[in-house]
This record gives C-alpha cells, structure tokens and sequence, in this order.
C-alpha cells in the first residue's frame, strides 16, 4: 500500500487510481506526479501506458491519451466505487 505514516493524501490518490486501473484491466503503466489526479488533465499529464520495452530494456511509454486504453471518466467512476 502507498500509504505513509503521514497521511500523504496524494499517496493515497495513486494508490486508489491503481486500484481502480486494476479493476479495469490495466496493468502496464506508471504514474508520475506530485499533485493529487482528480481531473482528466491530472490524469493525462501523470499517466503513461507501458507498450513494450526497448533494446536496453526500458519501458517504452505510450503519453497520448487516445491509446492508453482507458479514460479518466472511466477510472474516476471506478475510483468512486472503491
């Protein structure tokens, strides 16, 4: 769980996006941010969709939102069922 013993509420965000990115079947992805993603741009700007990896290994990340295979009206209903 990301959860600290702070109560870091932006923690706590990208743990229940997780959580809810599970539930809709993705599972290849990072979040990157330092704000809480409670907006379709929030969203856009912190996640990225892992497609593949690269000679060295490396993630390489899909950043246009038309081929994350998700949405964030999707996700945010699943956020608010959790």
């Amino acid at each position: 769980m990301w959860y600290n013993s702070n109560g870091d509420k932006r923690l706590i965000n990208i743990e229940k996006v997780g959580r809810a990115l599970t539930s809709l079947g993705i599972d290849q992805y990072v979040i990157r941010t330092d704000v809480i993603i409670d907006t379709e741009e929030k969203f856009n700007d912190a996640f990225r969709k892992v497609v593949g990896v690269d000679e060295n290994e490396n993630a390489i990340e899909e950043s246009d939102p038309s081929k994350f295979g998700v949405t964030w009206s999707q996700v945010k209903a699943e956020m608010d069922k959790l």
